[in-house]
């Protein structure tokens, strides 16, 4: 464990990442003692908000209501828009108040890191780069194994247009692909820019690529399912950097299986990060047509830097 501590009332833990930036290292010290906290089990996780007043942490621990429950912490913050991590309903109940990047739509356009890996799945997936740098690291040279297909003149589907989505639907664009979207929300400017559809069945049915870019809560859960998921042509292949929980993967696994769906691209699995007996990661052992990372969408040094910053700045704002 690593302290650095300072003469303050506040103490904040911090878990699951490594070092702050000195910059924010200088800021939060001004305000709290802190502490860097390697936590495994749950019970480590109650002791640890039991200890502090401030929990730091990123996408590496679920705040249930039972850890959360009559501690002492009273600040959690995480630089993540989904929340589905964290019982929001718990914190409220114990006088936690959340500290996330939630709705803060003006900077988070200055934040490309997911778009990034959105498009870097997709063109894995795609090109069937998964096996192709062990297949020439290993001594081969066999092009005609790993024959592709092109993103250009396809047709895209973005599933909500929200501000990812938005800048999703930009970067097709630039591709050279035709963007067809749909959205609950009524958005004038992007019906000109784009093709705009009335349901999301519609939106299945014509698509290459569907891009999935919604919220996550009790709604949205399992939104596509085996009821939709059929729609889908089956050369076409998804892309998920949003939530696992958006897409039933069991129904998902099966059209896979069954070769009725071209491929699956994703960032984010339900119930990671306990993944090991996940079905889709066993399948993906043996198949090159589902590419899976573990959530690392965000994982940039420009993209943490950013969001860690303006996460501590709403806290002293909150906290002076």
């Amino acid at each position: 464990m690593e302290k650095r501590c300072v003469m303050s009332a506040l103490k904040t833990i911090i878990s699951g990442i490594s070092a702050l930036s000195l910059e924010n290292e200088i800021a939060l010290g001004k305000i709290s003692s802190f502490e860097y906290q390697e936590i495994s089990t749950d019970l480590e996780l109650k002791n640890a908000l039991q200890d502090c007043d401030i929990f730091w942490f990123r996408l590496n621990h679920k705040l249930t209501n039972a850890i959360l429950n009559k501690v002492r912490c009273k600040y959690i913050l995480c630089a993540a828009t989904g929340l589905d991590h964290i019982d929001l309903e718990a914190c409220t109940l114990n006088n936690i108040r959340v500290i996330s990047l939630k709705g803060e739509f003006e900077f988070l356009k200055e934040v490309r890191a997911t778009a990034e890996h959105t498009l870097s799945l997709l063109l894995t997936l795609i090109r069937k780069s998964k096996n192709v740098f062990q297949h020439t690291e290993g001594g081969a040279w066999n092009r005609y194994l790993f024959k592709g297909t092109e993103l250009y003149k396809k047709k895209v589907g973005v599933l909500g247009l929200g501000r990812l989505g938005k800048i999703m639907a930009d970067y097709y664009a630039v591709l050279g692909m035709e963007v067809f979207y749909y959205d609950t929300e009524n958005q004038p400017e992007y019906s000109v820019k784009y093709n705009k559809v009335n349901t999301m069945e519609s939106l299945l049915s014509i698509v290459d690529v569907l891009s999935i870019h919604l919220p996550y809560n009790k709604n949205t859960h399992f939104i596509l399912n085996k009821s939709n998921l059929y729609l889908l042509k089956e050369t076409s292949v998804i892309v998920n950097t949003a939530r696992g929980g958006l897409v039933n993967e069991n129904d998902l696994l099966k059209l896979l299986i069954e070769k009725k769906i071209g491929g699956y691209a994703t960032d984010v699995l339900l119930g990671e990060p306990d993944i090991k007996k996940h079905p889709l990661i066993t399948y993906a052992r043996l198949n090159d047509n589902v590419i899976i990372t573990p959530h690392i969408g965000g994982n940039t040094f420009e993209s943490i830097e950013k969001t860690e910053t303006f996460i501590l700045d709403k806290l002293i704002k909150i906290i002076k």
